[in-house]
């Protein structure tokens, strides 16, 4: 799925009280991906804890630097956009913030990992790399990732990971989940169905749901549809 395809649907929404979309200049054959993002408030991203399987030996080895991670896995295209800014300096932007991104497939299994029990049973995925990559913020502190649109497995709601490096140092460990109603319906659809929807809601996650104000802060905004892909966007607020 190119980047022009998803942005067929122009940008039609409203971040949850963080970011609104304007008018955007995109260059379908480079790499401009900039748009104008306004942000309002710019509050901190919630640290959350690291979570399940990072990348094998840590993050800080993951040698995968590319935006496109699906790497053969198929699912509801998904193209992320972060923008990381400095909650300590007026909200200015962050360039050259490496941004770590790992989450489980349409079943509900992460790569590197074996003996992982799941919906579907027990499966050893020791060597695979899908889903997993880097990518470091521009000069505007903006970055992109296409991916699928997550499953889930038991015990947790639909999530990704995130970790935030600047100057090599760790500064920000995150967990983002989606909107219930949306994740219901792309569970719902022939690829995930097998899977079914997520019983576990995110206000009852043990993540997500020790805080009203942090689970607001970490749903991202999300548009699009299950054919051609949905956009989605999030705002790193680091306190540097």
């Amino acid at each position: 799925m190119k980047r022009k395809d998803f942005l067929v649907h122009g940008f039609r929404f409203l971040g949850l009280g963080t970011i609104i979309f304007g008018a955007s200049k995109y260059k379908a054959s480079g790499n401009d991906y900039s748009f104008a993002y306004k942000t309002h408030g710019c509050p901190v991203t919630p640290t959350a804890e690291e979570g399940p399987f990072p990348y094998p030996g840590g993050e800080k080895t993951n040698p995968f630097f590319r935006s496109d991670v699906r790497d053969g896995q198929t699912g509801v295209p998904l193209l992320f956009y972060f923008s990381v800014v400095n909650t300590n300096n007026n909200c200015a932007v962050v360039p050259g913030a490496r941004v770590d991104i790992w989450h489980c497939n349409k079943d509900g299994y992460y790569s590197g990992y074996g003996r992982q029990t799941g919906k579907l049973g027990t499966q050893n995925h020791v060597g695979k790399t899908w889903l997993r990559g880097y990518q470091k913020s521009d000069s505007k502190g903006q970055l992109n990732f296409e991916t699928i649109y997550p499953g889930w497995y038991p015990g947790r709601a639909t999530h990704i990971h995130l970790e935030v490096f600047v100057n090599k140092v760790l500064r920000k460990q995150v967990q983002l989940t989606f909107p219930e109603t949306l994740s219901d319906k792309i569970h719902r659809t022939p690829l995930y169905g097998t899977h079914g929807i997520n019983p576990v809601r995110n206000d009852s996650d043990f993540v997500f749901g020790n805080s009203v104000k942090d689970l607001v802060n970490e749903t991202v905004s999300i548009s699009g549809d299950d054919t051609k892909g949905y956009i989605s966007s999030y705002t790193i607020g680091l306190d540097l």
